[in-house]
């Protein structure tokens, strides 16, 4: 399937113009618009779930620090 780049509707392999806004399909820039998109989910994807488990943990070990603190 090649993704139209202007509305983003779903084309068949040997479509020449997207069926939905008669844009001009270009198959090598579908790939490598699939191709950079994988490698950003790949890392990005990643990278955001390390950074939001850090924060996650960050903050739990303020709340427990500041109840340790408050009880003793």
């Amino acid at each position: 399937m090649i993704t139209c780049q202007a509305c983003g509707t779903e084309n068949a392999d040997d479509a020449k113009y997207c069926t939905k806004c008669a844009r001009k399909l270009d198959p090598e820039t579908q790939k490598a618009v699939v191709q950079k998109r994988a490698s950003y989910s790949a890392t990005g994807l990643n990278l955001s779930k390390l950074v939001l488990t850090a924060v996650v943990t960050i903050v739990l070990v303020v709340v427990v620090i500041v109840l340790l603190v408050h009880i003793l």
